[in-house]
């Protein structure tokens, strides 16, 4: 299980734990309950070795005794017509193992620039030397644009070196020329040896492959070492092993899409752009007066032109990510970058030009699709979404567009919309809804929550709808034309591993992978909130909620009425809503509970008890057991995959960063909102980081010492210290400011003494009558406040501690101490 990642295993057995009750999910048979402590050691021990139950088959006393375990995917079923007598403990089993094809895609052959090698002193000088202005000045903004890249490509051929790069790779990455020469010759004598039977040509095979052996192996462990050296340089060659270590990277050879089956890279590239065309929409009949400049009606801004200035265009062009690759134009960050001083004047000019015209090049609207998979078999098209890679230069255009219009328009936002706005997060969209919740529930009352799923929603946005959107909101005059131009006769191809699938025009929809994209899509949902009348609502850019409290058919019905105007507004501005993805929820305590319906287009909506809302799985009483034993199971898989892939590591430092990015996150995401108060769950958690430190004491021959002396020793806080200091650090970021929400800060409860004591608290703690409210995030979060307030002399209101998270982690590491 080490040394290769694509290594498939099985375990079959009695193993004897009628404790567990098995369950079937998407990728296996998972544990719904377990009630004992041996029956939780042996499920942490199978995610710890990324191994998955199969067998679902009960015995003769209706339990499970054979559990069927492997890596892989099987298929297990019952046989009726075994060769013996049949046990009645013990069922015979069919295990049908599922073929995947393991082989990845392999890459087109083709030539590349080595930008990291160009003239680009030269290069600079050239375009500095250009007479930009008399070039472009009679020319119109694509003419202008096509004469830019011409020149550009032209100087690109003379001081860029290229090289034709390899479509297949006989041998691995870490192989030496000595290594491959030795492997070759080795090979030589073999043959030579079955051919002639030549007893000194089997000598000089044996030698060779001693040698190799041996010189293999030092090949390798230097790769290794330079693999982990380059985590502070050049962290990208360290994460590019670690991926393709975890098989994240890469396409499958045999791809399929509505029952079409491909192994070529071209035909999977057509299947992608086959499926990705088939999610937009068609235009609707609604115009647009594309000459409009009148801000008329009752618009919350007035902008209708975008300022460019040429140092802003350079620090933008300096601060691109120097790894990130070229978009349709071919013109990489690090060519961009390199070349920021001297093209700074003639992309200022052609961004003033477009802004004056009210016109997008043609080049700049076109789009390289990159598929990202979601969930489900790598083998299908449709687990996949796209994700656009645009013109680099055309990008910078798109921020400064960005940062002029978010300032404009910032204070028309809806509050109850939290995704892709500054200041606000997952967090603070969950903060408010399990606030809501458990003020209600203390109260007695019964919240009902309708989680809704919009298809495709980003990729069927109707332009016309948009841009008249757009209008109201006093978007005019030749900005105005600009996004007219903007959404109008885009194209996008799939990309992948060197393979182009032809051009396919876009008719709907905001580009993912933009700037101004997810924007869009929050001006075009904004008014989305005049739906409820009767109810609250949180948005996460296409994920909303809408809930009210619900003891009574007269509340259901407040509800329902709010659905049927929800509905009706998605059908106004055709947005598909997925009803079998929309769910209710009842958060209750109640023993009996009012069993409400809701339904939406004459259909039901299913009714859970539990759901996956923006990461976290909330029940419905607000426990978050699943979702403790969700992370966990992630957790314990990805500490595995660190022991296996870590076997030749010699830095600590690779294994702490390794843990921090796949483990500690994922047991830290929105802690804030399930941060658990009972024992179990929290030495549950603490378990896991116990785990690793035991690793790293048996890998590194660290002393043996208590938990809270390894944390200090090994600069990891414990688990639970982090999200006492998490909480406290996000409350401080809401009285701040830092987390812009009106609605969280209305929230918060301060402590005003009619007299000034020595020692006072900060926070003010209401009384409530259950546990579940009292760790609520605000009344724990402020209950820890009030505790380091007393204990030292923190401000939370003073800029004096400008880092709280450092100070936060000193003043614990005192504590736990």
């Amino acid at each position: 299980m080490t040394n290769n990642s694509t290594d498939h295993f099985l375990i079959a057995g009695d193993f004897n734990m009628s404790y567990i009750t098995w369950t079937k999910s998407d990728v296996g048979v998972t544990p719904s309950y377990i009630n004992s402590e041996p029956a939780t050691d042996l499920i942490d021990t199978l995610s710890l070795c990324n191994l998955t139950q199969f067998n679902l088959i009960t015995n003769k006393d209706n339990r499970i005794l054979d559990l069927i375990l492997s890596n892989t995917t099987l298929e297990v079923t019952q046989c009726y017509d075994p060769l013996i007598p049949e046990d009645p403990y013990h069922k015979a089993l069919i295990i049908e193992y599922i073929l995947t094809d393991s082989l990845p895609l392999s890459y087109s052959k083709q030539t590349k620039y080595i930008f990291n090698k160009g003239d680009y002193a030269k290069i600079n000088t050239e375009i500095e030397n250009k007479p930009w202005n008399l070039l472009f000045s009679s020319l119109s903004v694509n003419e202008a644009v096509t004469l830019f890249y011409d020149i550009i490509y032209e100087l690109r051929d003379r001081y860029i070196p290229r090289s034709q790069s390899r479509s297949k790779f006989n041998y691995p990455v870490w192989y030496s020329t000595a290594l491959i020469k030795i492997l070759k010759e080795k090979n030589k004598y073999l043959k030579k040896f079955k051919t002639y039977g030549n007893l000194s040509d089997k000598c000089s095979f044996d030698l060779l492959r001693l040698r190799a052996k041996k010189v293999e192996r030092d090949c390798y462990e230097s790769y290794l070492t330079l693999v982990e050296n380059s985590l502070i340089d050049n962290p990208k060659v360290f994460w590019n092993f670690i991926k393709n270590k975890r098989g994240d990277s890469g396409f499958p050879s045999t791809m399929t899409y509505s029952n079409t089956s491909c192994d070529t890279g071209q035909g999977i590239a057509n299947l992608f752009s086959s499926y990705f065309s088939s999610t937009f929409s068609s235009s609707s009949n609604c115009t647009v007066n594309i000459n409009n400049t009148d801000n008329s009606g009752n618009s919350a801004g007035d902008l209708h032109i975008i300022t460019v200035e040429d140092d802003t265009v350079e620090k933008l062009l300096c601060n691109l990510d120097i790894n990130k690759s070229a978009g349709p134009d071919g013109l990489p960050a690090s060519f961009l970058r390199y070349c920021a001083s001297s093209l700074k004047v003639p992309i200022g000019i052609l961004f003033r030009k477009c802004f004056s015209e009210g016109s997008v090049p043609i080049i700049w609207k076109s789009a390289f699709i990159s598929p990202i998979h979601k969930k489900g078999p790598k083998k299908l098209v449709e687990n996949y979404r796209p994700i656009s890679k645009l013109c680099l230069i055309a990008k910078i255009m798109e921020k400064i567009v960005y940062d002029q219009m978010y300032s404009a328009l910032k204070p028309i936002f809806s509050p109850q919309q939290h995704g892709f706005l500054k200041g606000r997060s997952t967090v603070s969209n969950l903060a408010l809804l399990n606030d809501c919740i458990t003020e209600r529930m203390d109260r007695g009352d019964q919240v009902d929550v309708i989680y809704t799923d919009f298809s495709k929603a980003f990729d069927r946005i109707d332009h016309a709808l948009l841009l008249n959107k757009l209008l109201r909101l006093g978007i005019r005059g030749n900005l105005f034309r600009w996004f007219c131009s903007y959404v109008d006769n885009r194209s996008q191809a799939v990309v992948l591993n060197g393979f182009m699938s032809p051009w396919s025009g876009i008719p709907s929809g905001v580009p993912q992978g933009s700037l101004l994209g997810p924007l869009l899509f929050i001006i075009f949902v904004n008014d989305i909130d005049s739906c409820f009348q009767h109810s609250m609502c949180l948005l996460f850019a296409d994920d909303l909620k809408l809930f009210r409290t619900v003891n009574n058919i007269e509340q259901q019905n407040l509800l329902q009425e709010d659905l049927i105007r929800f509905d009706h507004y998605c059908h106004t501005n055709k947005l598909d809503l997925n009803i079998s993805k929309c769910y209710t929820v009842s958060y209750t305590r109640k023993i009996h509970i009012f069993l409400s319906n809701y339904t939406l287009r004459g259909l039901h909506i299913q009714r859970s008890n539990n759901i996956r809302d923006l990461g976290v799985i909330h029940d419905s009483k607000l426990v978050f057991d699943q979702h403790i034993d969700a992370i966990t199971t992630k957790a314990l898989k990805s500490l595995g995959f660190i022991m296996r892939v870590s076997k030749s590591f010699r830095s600590l430092k690779s294994l702490k960063v390794l843990y921090c990015a796949y483990v500690r996150s994922s047991l830290e995401y929105a802690s804030q909102i399930w941060n658990p108060r009972y024992k179990d769950y929290v030495s549950r958690l603490e378990k896991i980081q116990k785990k690793f430190i035991r690793f790293l004491r048996f890998k590194f021959h660290l002393p043996k010492e208590s938990y809270e002396m390894s944390c200090k020793r090994l600069h990891l806080l414990p688990l639970y210290t982090r999200r006492e200091a998490a909480d406290i650090s996000y409350l401080i970021n809401i009285i701040n400011g830092k987390t812009d929400c009106s609605d969280l800060v209305a929230k918060l409860k301060f402590y005003v003494p009619s007299r000034l004591p020595r020692h006072h608290s900060i926070m003010q703690i209401p009384l409530v009558k259950t546990n579940y409210r009292q760790n609520s995030f605000f009344i724990r979060a402020s209950n820890s406040l009030n505790k380091i307030y007393s204990d030292s002399e923190f401000d939370p209101f003073s800029k004096k501690h400008s880092n709280v998270n450092r100070y936060l982690t000193v003043a614990f590491v005192n504590k736990i101490i």
